[in-house]
């Protein structure tokens, strides 16, 4: 009985936590559990930044090699000499009036800080009436390039190995040694025809386009700015957008004054004459986040070239890209 009656009284000395020991542990774990929460935010955000910007400098990447390419190949037409003349075509949905697209004269225009006109109207005066002035984003350029596909079709009466045997209609620059060159509207499927294997034969596929910078990629509204263009497919103007978050392009042109073959000075809205002596491009691409990082305000100027654009603060990123081309093939026009 003494033995039971010192266990109960041993049980009476033990005790647990005060008030205070609890109230001290449970800070304890609160801000413990917020640095693990304010850790895994940040890594979080730095994630989805790394992730934001890898994706601009991709998209960006790609929208700079394809501009560069469709500068440097404006103007060219199967290699012809400057002096050869090839009469213009209609087709079923130009983008303007006179068989523009398939017109050789004025290979490279500009609708230089599109003000919100209708239709949008280039250096060279012509208008665009293919494209929605409601999409295109204000203060943006433009830029028509018309030419022939880099690689024939058909050259010396063998066909291209990448020559489909599609059987929609396109229009194609025919070269027959001794004749005029000429449009023909063809399905590629019809240049694989005996009767077209001739050794002084070939076909290049035209290629018409105006790259201009829409408000919305897919659907109007989702506010993802990208760029576009407005090209000949088949016998009829058609929209195609390339690169998302794409927000503003600017362009200048090098003209050369003195017939060197190397730019003077370079601007931003040249002339009709001037643009005709544009030797080299300078492009220049705003891109921005396709998404809003949070905690972020972007409170930077962006310079373009000779264009300045004032801080948006909002929550997306941007960054500037810029590239120079060299108009290897620009055929100045014959008047």
């Amino acid at each position: 009985m003494r033995y039971r009656g010192r266990l109960l009284c041993g049980r009476g000395h033990t005790h647990g936590l005060t008030l205070v020991e609890l109230l001290v542990a449970l800070l304890l774990g609160l801000l413990l559990s917020a640095g693990m929460v304010s850790a895994y935010l940040v890594a979080k955000r730095n994630y989805y930044y790394e992730e934001e910007m890898a994706r601009m400098q991709e998209n960006g990447r790609y929208a700079m090699r394809l501009l560069s390419r469709e500068f440097a190949m404006a103007g060219f037409y199967g290699g012809i000499p400057s002096s050869s003349v090839i009469t213009p075509e209609a087709v079923g949905g130009d983008c303007s009036a006179e068989n523009w697209a398939l017109d050789r004269a004025a290979s490279l225009d500009l609708v230089n800080d599109y003000a919100g006109q209708s239709p949008p109207v280039s250096q060279h005066f012509t208008e665009l009436t293919c494209l929605q002035p409601a999409t295109i984003i204000h203060g943006t350029d433009l830029v028509a390039i018309k030419r022939t596909a880099a690689e024939a079709s058909l050259l010396r009466g063998v066909v291209a190995p990448t020559l489909t045997s599609s059987t929609v209609e396109g229009w194609y620059l025919r070269l027959l040694h001794g004749t005029v060159p000429s449009w023909e509207k063809l399905r590629p499927v019809d240049l694989r025809d005996a009767s077209r294997a001739l050794p002084s034969l070939a076909y290049w596929e035209a290629i018409t386009r105006v790259f201009f910078i829409r408000a919305y990629s897919s659907e109007p509204g989702d506010d993802i700015p990208s760029l576009c263009m407005e090209t000949l497919a088949g016998d009829e103007m058609t929209t195609r957008c390339l690169v998302e978050g794409v927000e503003n392009l600017q362009l200048e042109f090098g003209i050369d004054i003195d017939g060197d073959g190397a730019p003077n000075q370079y601007i931003s809205a040249p002339t009709t004459a001037q643009l005709e002596n544009a030797v080299a491009a300078r492009i220049h691409l705003l891109l921005r986040s396709i998404g809003k990082l949070s905690g972020h305000e972007d409170d930077r100027d962006y310079r373009l070239g000779q264009k300045m654009l004032p801080a948006t603060h909002d929550t997306y990123m941007r960054r500037v890209i810029s590239s120079t081309v060299v108009l290897r093939n620009y055929i100045t026009p014959i008047g």
